[in-house]
């Protein structure tokens, strides 16, 4: 009896595990005229779609953490969340992580320079594709906080972009 709810319970894990989201925001900080980048992502898919790519161990958020882990994530992210304004592709600087206090998540920071003035903008592009080689039921939400403007984003395996007009 005790080996079947041992079995039942590794299999509930497993469907808990099964539904896979990210949430990333862009905010525009009018002091520096910059867009401050956000992206909280599961630390176990992050680091299994950076292994796969890299085949070497990351160890993510401890004292064995792989020396070239936040290059890693950069280049990654580099390839999988692009921003277009207006035609143009923006790149962003790394700025560091930070490990969620439940130690499943991670919270990534990026940021792009000399943003141009927000009521100059016709358009925004942003192509998401964060994770989504690791499962067909990953879901990325973005959203947009550009002085009173908001937009609330949703990306998956069908839907890998989105273009805002302003």
């Amino acid at each position: 009896m005790i080996k079947h709810l041992f079995i039942l319970s590794l299999y509930a894990l497993q469907l808990v595990h099964d539904f896979h989201v990210s949430h990333t925001t862009f905010h525009y900080n009018e002091t520096t005229n910059s867009i401050e980048i956000t992206s909280k992502v599961s630390i176990e898919d992050l680091e299994k779609s950076l292994e796969s790519i890299n085949s070497t161990k990351l160890n993510l958020g401890n004292k064995n953490e792989n020396k070239s882990a936040n290059l890693f994530i950069k280049n990654y992210f580099s390839n999988h969340l692009k921003i277009t304004v207006d035609g143009e592709e923006l790149s962003y600087r790394w700025v560091g992580k930070e490990i969620s206090k439940d130690l499943h998540d991670i919270y990534l920071f990026f940021e792009i320079l000399n943003f141009k003035s927000v009521t100059d903008i016709k358009s925004i592009k942003i192509e998401n594709s964060i994770l989504l080689e690791r499962s067909k039921k990953q879901s990325n939400i973005v959203l947009i906080e550009l002085g009173n403007k908001k937009f609330n984003l949703n990306f998956n395996k069908d839907l890998r972009q989105k273009i805002i007009s302003l």
